[in-house]
Formats: structure tokens, sequence, C-alpha cells
């Protein structure tokens, strides 16, 4: 992972007096000498964190006989692939060089051929233009400034900042569209002004304005294989490749993350049967709740998932397993987090177990950590959106087979089968009976605010309206989040439409040394994963049926058979009341501070700052509680002192 950026004087003024500024901030997110190139206007500048064996080899900035000068942070997947279209030899060069060999065969068509995680910086001096680009999954960041006669474009925003030109200002109306959508509208960041190129996109930037376009058009036809098993072992095998593609580095131990969920499940053990081929071992690391009360959402959810792990843990010899229990509260770190991290953390009770496993994992001498986020929008899908999809296309036959079986296994009774047939067609007064009948929680997304409700309905309508000016698919921005006339497909697609996860990784590595991967995430396996079709996935009324065989042999079956989900934090209301000083002192910020003020309903902070429970009250036990403290009043002071922090406040 490198730092890299680029500025360009439009005006024609020279750039080379930001090569030190950029060359400083820079040094934060990479371990090599600052280097660069400067053709006058132009700037471009790489600092490298050297992650991979071929990181050390050669890669100039600079070569005369080329058309495009490249500054790449980039992983591939396929190099030997990509090296091989190029008439390349991969043992003798670098990805970002190689990166830079498909810039010049192919432009900007280069990109749909790469496969891995990137941020792309090129010059192209025969147009004289800017060309930037991200991958497909936003792993790597790439944020930027445009103004009259000048362009910058850097990893992250501080970066940026380092040129006094670049504005330190806070968006305040991005926060608001942020305590209301849980992200920042498509393509805006936390400053005003500084904006982060879309995943799987790519920014031209010519002497005469600039245009962003989506490279990434996922082929979404039907995958039609003759048998499930082929299905099994083609995601299998895609699997393995996606893992694989994570292990190379250039030293260091692999770690896992590890929980009692499919995803981290198939991750890490996919790459213990990998690293136990060369006789490796791999260090996976569960998260476990603080001894005291727990609550777990009644009796869909697990609390404590060591246990789980502990028992996939143990089918693999060359599996260490860590159980790693959170000693602070989720604000003690607060001034370090919105400090590290470029936009402000959504879930923060869950910070101080994952911060918990990098400070472990470091100490273990770990340098690759690997994590499934992607997992339930790609390998993990349940299928179970086939009920309504074969009943709109009229294949009652296979809906009837599919039913019968999720019946027959116990995953549903009639009445569910029928409800997640019709549910997305439901006015919301019959939808909401429909749960009650089926023991399904009602989560109103109004109860987990604390926006006024002017403020509340105006910050969805932002954020719908900017989804839509940006061609991206505009989010369901009802109270209950219902996900109506879409398909399984594009409801992960839609999932995807993010800024990306990037920023936080580059931050993670600039503080711990520890390269965050998703192989969950990986382009291919992510395409196969679309391409599936959806009755395949919950094949004879089994969820996630294809994964479940791929498993089989790695997995237990507290694993594999388990019909309750793992409730990560489920010691959140322990941890709040660690930090109960810091709560209440954050809380009253809130309406101290002008900005939040303004769009907060400020009575029902000052009740709920009134009514916090004591430390092992039973008022905490209830979905109000919940609600209130973990969701609504944590996601705002996450957000609210992230904004002041970019303010510079004193506050």
């Amino acid at each position: 992972m490198t730092a890299i950026c680029a500025l360009w004087n439009r005006d024609g003024a020279d750039a080379t007096d930001m090569a030190r500024p950029f060359a400083m901030a820079s040094r934060r997110y990479g371990r090599e000498p600052w280097r660069s190139w400067s053709g006058g206007s132009v700037l471009l500048g790489r600092c490298l964190f050297p992650l991979l064996p071929e990181d050390r080899l050669d890669e100039p900035l600079d070569n005369e006989q080329q058309r495009w000068i490249v500054a790449a942070d980039v992983r591939l997947a396929e190099r030997e692939d990509l090296a091989a279209q190029l008439n390349l030899d991969p043992v003798t060069l670098s990805d970002g060089a190689i990166v830079a060999a498909a810039l010049e065969r192919w432009g900007e068509a280069a990109f749909e051929r790469i496969y891995g995680v990137f941020a792309v910086i090129a010059w192209d001096r025969q147009e004289r233009r800017l060309v930037l680009a991200r991958d497909a999954m936003g792993d790597r960041p790439l944020y930027y400034h445009a103004e009259a006669g000048r362009f910058a474009a850097a990893s992250m925003p501080d970066i940026l900042l380092a040129d006094p030109a670049t504005p330190r200002t806070p968006d305040v109306e991005q926060y608001r569209q942020f305590l209301r959508m849980n992200s920042f509208a498509p393509g805006r960041s936390a400053y005003t002004g500084i904006d982060i190129v879309r995943p799987g996109h790519m920014l031209a930037v010519s002497s005469t304005g600039q245009q962003e376009t989506a490279w990434w058009k996922p082929d979404l036809t039907p995958l039609l294989l003759n048998t499930q098993a082929e299905y099994e072992d083609t995601l299998s095998q895609a699997i393995e490749n996606a893992v694989g593609t994570c292990l190379r580095r250039a030293s260091g131990k692999v770690g896992a993350h590890l929980s009692g969920g499919f995803d981290s499940t198939a991750v890490a053990t996919t790459a213990a049967l990998a690293l136990a081929r060369d006789g490796q071992r791999i260090t996976a690391f569960v998260a476990a709740p603080r001894e005291g009360p727990v609550r777990t959402m009644a009796t869909r959810h697990f609390a404590d998932e060591s246990h789980v792990a502990a028992r996939t843990a143990a089918m693999h010899d060359n599996m260490d397993l860590v159980r790693v229990v959170p000693g602070q509260g989720p604000l003690a770190g607060l001034d370090r987090t919105r400090a590290l991290y470029p936009s402000p953390i959504v879930n923060l009770c869950n910070l101080p177990w994952f911060e918990e496993i990098n400070d472990t994992a470091r100490d273990h001498g770990v340098s690759v950590l690997l994590h499934g986020l992607m997992g339930n929008s790609s390998i993990s899908e349940s299928g179970i959106w086939a009920l309504r999809e074969l009943a709109r296309q009229r294949r009652f036959k296979l809906w009837l087979r599919t039913a019968r079986g999720l019946v027959r296994g116990g995953w549903m009774r009639w009445r569910g089968v029928l409800f997640n047939t019709v549910e997305d067609l439901l006015p919301d007064r019959l939808w909401r009976w429909g749960m009650v009948l089926s023991g399904r929680p009602i989560e109103d997304d109004r109860d987990m605010s604390l926006l006024t409700d002017s403020a509340y309905e105006e910050a969805a309508q932002a954020h719908c309206h900017a989804a839509a000016e940006a061609g991206e698919p505009v989010p369901d921005s009802g109270r209950f989040g219902r996900e109506r006339g879409i398909s399984s497909v594009e409801g992960r697609l839609i999932s995807t439409r993010t800024n990306g996860a990037g920023d936080h990784y580059k931050a993670m590595l600039a503080e711990w040394g520890l390269d965050l991967r998703d192989p969950t995430a990986d382009r291919r396996l992510f395409e196969l994963a679309l391409r599936i079709p959806v009755e395949r996935l919950v094949w004879n009324g089994e969820p996630r049926a294809i994964l479940r065989r791929v498993l089989a042999d790695r997995a237990p079956p507290e694993v594999l058979d388990n019909r309750q989900r793992g409730y990560q934090g489920a010691d959140w209301a322990q941890a709040i009341c660690q930090d109960r000083q810091a709560f209440v002192d954050e809380m009253e910020r809130l309406e101290l501070y002008e900005p939040t003020a303004a769009f907060l309903d400020t009575a029902k902070v000052r009740r709920l700052i009134a009514d916090l429970p004591e430390d092992g009250s039973s008022d905490w036990d209830s979905d109000e509680a919940e609600n209130s403290y973990r969701l609504a009043c944590l996601l705002t002071i996450s957000a609210a002192s992230h904004m002041r922090s970019i303010a510079r406040s004193n506050l």
C-alpha cells in the first residue's frame, strides 16, 4: 500500500514547491523514501509502504519513451495473467510497473483488465490531462480538490491539506446525511471542497474541466451450469483463488478475523488450508464480550462467538486462535479515532474490540489481516429472495419446491414463506402486521436517530437526490429500510455503491502496520457470485446451499447449521457505562456546538442524558435503550466529534 499524490497548476504555475509538503504528509502512510516526477506545472509523487516481494523492484516514475507518468497504489490479484497479456516478465516488475505498462498499451481501457485493488493517478503527456481511477470495491482511497486553475489529488485528505490552498472546513450537510443514511453522498467527503473518486470509477481532468465515468460494468448474465455440484466446484475454486492472492506478502505473518459466521469462517479456513501446504500457520482473532450482562436481540442472536470460533480453529492444525476482550469503552480513544480516520465510524460500539484485535495482531507479528466484510453481498447471500423472484417470473413449480424445502428443513413456516414472497409488495401497515406474525422485529430507523423531524426527512431527500445525480441507484429512504422492487443482484450491487472503506484501511496501515485484505471483495469472486442464479443459492430450500457444501470439510456444524447470528458488541451497555462521564460530556457538546445543535432534537438529547441508566440496571435491556443509546447516541457522537475535529473547535 502506497501514498500517492499529484498537483496540476492548470494556469501554468510551477508545481515543484509543493513537493516537500506533500512528501512530509505522505510519510505517515509510507516507509520508503519519497519519489516524485515534475513536469513544471505538474507534480506526481509516491511514498511506498512495501507489502509485497515485488514492491522492492524498480518502478520509475518517469520514462521519456512513455506517454503516461503513473503513480499507483496497487496490489494485483492476477499479475501473471496481466503480464502475459502485455508480453512482460512479472518476475522483474512491480505491480505498479505492470499497471503503467497496461495504461501504455490500452489507455483508460486498462482499468477493466486490472484485477486487484488499486488507486491510480496518471498524467497523459500527449493530451495533457490527469486520469484518476479506483478499484471496483474501493479498497484503495483517492481524494481530490479542484478549483479554478488548480487540481490536486492524494490518497488521503491530510496529504491534500498540506497544501495551504486546500480549505479545511467540515461539510455540515454531509454529516447530516451521514446521521440519516450512515454514509456520505456518492463521491463526497467530510471536507467541503474535497471529493473522493468513487469505487469502480475513473475521473479524467483536462484544462477545461473534469468528467467521472464508471469503468466497472459487471457482466450480470446468469451463469447456467448443469448441476449443483458444478456451482459448488466453481465457487470453491474462486474462493481459493481470491484468498490465495491475499496471502502474498513481503514479510510477517498472516492473521484473520474469525467469528461464528460464514464469511470470516470461509476466509480464515481457506487461508489455513493454503498456508498448511507450505508448512505455515495462521493466527485467527475472535472478539468476545466482557463478563457480565449482555443483550442479544432476543433469540435471533448469540452474544459470544468465541466458542464457535474455537470449534472452527480446532479443525485446523495450523490455526492458532486468540480470544480478544476489549479493555476500553467506545469513547476512551475518541481523540485518536477522529484524528485517524477521514470519515466518522458508523458503529462506534464495535471499535474497541476491532482496534484491540489490531493491537494484538501487531504484537503477534502479523502484517496481513484477512476479513470478510463484503461476504454478505458476495459469497454468503442466503438466497431467500428467490421466493419473490421465482413468483414474479411465474416459475411456480420451482417456487413450490423451494418453499417446501424451507419448511421441511425448519428454516421457515408456511406463513413465513408467503410473507417473504410478497413482502416488498405490501403497504407499510400490512407489512408490519406480517412482520409481527412471522416473529421478526420491526426496526424503525426514526428511533435510531437524534435528528429533528425536518432534518431527518431533508437529509434523506438530499442523499437520494445526490445518488440520482451521480447515476447511482437511489437508496430506500423509508423509515423501515424496506428494499422494494429490486432483485437479489440489485440489492447486493447497492451495497457496493458507497465511497468504499479504503481510507479506513490505509489509516489502519499507518497506525498499526497492518494491511487489511478482504478476499470476499475480490472482483472476480464478486462478479461470479452475482451471476449465480438466486434459486441455486437456496437449492431445494437450503439457504446458502452452495457455500455450505464448500465449507463442509473445514467448518463445524455449529457454523454450518446455526440458525442464529452472532451479535457483535453485545456488551454495549457495559461499554457505555465504562465511559459514562465521557458519554455525558459528548452528549452535552451536541447542543453546545452550533452546527450540530441546528439539526439535532436537543430536547431528546437532554432527555437521554437525564434518563441514562445506571450500570447493571434492567433499563438497559430494551429495544428502546438499544435504539437510543447504542445506535442513535453513539452514531451522533461519532459524527459530531469528527466534525468538530476538522473544524478545530475548542469544544
